[in-house]
């Protein structure tokens, strides 16, 4: 047997249970998403969008609207509302 069988008993945690749960739901869970990257140069931009059907939401922890920007080193990224945009710049 297996960890990830339903029959598996274990000592194990309340927290333990709850993260074994989890990794059994993600690995159960067909993603909804669409990414595509293009290269320009240096400049990688991609983009990234996920459904708001997905367990976790489009940008998880439940999280389905999000705006704002992300910035460090050479990356950029930009959330608008439903999808991602994300500028990387390679030396």
């Amino acid at each position: 047997m297996t960890i990830l069988d339903e029959t598996y008993k274990a000592d194990i945690t309340g927290r333990e249970g709850f993260w074994l749960w989890v990794m059994r739901k993600n690995a159960s869970d067909k993603r909804r998403e669409i990414r595509h990257t293009w290269n320009i140069g240096k400049l990688s931009i991609q983009y990234h969008w996920r459904s708001s059907k997905n367990s976790w939401g489009r940008f998880g922890g439940g999280w389905n609207w999000k705006f704002g920007f992300q910035a460090g080193g050479k990356t950029l990224i930009l959330e608008l509302l439903v999808f991602s945009l994300r500028f990387s710049y390679a030396d």
